[in-house]
């Protein structure tokens, strides 16, 4: 009997029949690469994120730059004369200044160190547009890049210097 509960599942293994042979697939057919563009900056310059670089005040003077390099933006009060200056990095014939309020384009002078310069009175209302900004604004030239620069304490404190 023994021998027989041995020789059971044997004989029951040997009446199966083998697997069938795995069925051959074919690979898929490659998948096309589509190249998708970078992103493009936003069309609104408010959209834009900020020109890299950080705001740094000292006497009556803010300069937007990054580390080590030349500013891209100085806004500094002359107390003499009640005249704030915004001198940008390039020689341009005019400046354009965007805020949330408004945009205005003013004739840009050029000043010994090659940056192009414009002059507000300290109670120009551009100025208030500048502080009171939603968070930025901008400035541009023909042929520069626009830089779009945060609207921090450092441009609010030239101004009450001047205005002071």
């Amino acid at each position: 009997m023994r021998r027989l509960a041995f020789a059971l599942p044997l004989a029951v293994a040997a009446c199966t029949t083998a697997p069938p042979a795995p069925q051959r697939i074919a690979a898929p057919a490659p998948v096309p690469v589509i190249a998708v563009p970078p992103p493009s900056a936003p069309a609104d310059w408010r959209d834009r994120p900020y020109t890299p670089g950080a705001w740094h005040y000292a006497d009556r003077s803010a300069r937007y730059a990054q580390d080590g390099a030349r500013p891209l933006l100085v806004m500094r009060c002359d107390i003499a004369s009640r005249t704030i200056i915004l001198s940008i990095a390039g020689n341009v014939p005019s400046i354009t200044l965007r805020t949330s309020y408004a945009e205005r384009t003013l004739p840009a002078v050029p000043g010994p160190d090659g940056n192009s310069r414009i002059s507000f009175a300290a109670s120009d209302p551009a100025l208030d547009q500048i502080a009171f900004s939603r968070g930025r604004f901008s400035l541009s030239g023909p042929g520069l890049a626009e830089i779009d620069i945060p609207a921090w304490a450092e441009p609010s404190r030239v101004i009450e210097d001047c205005r002071g």
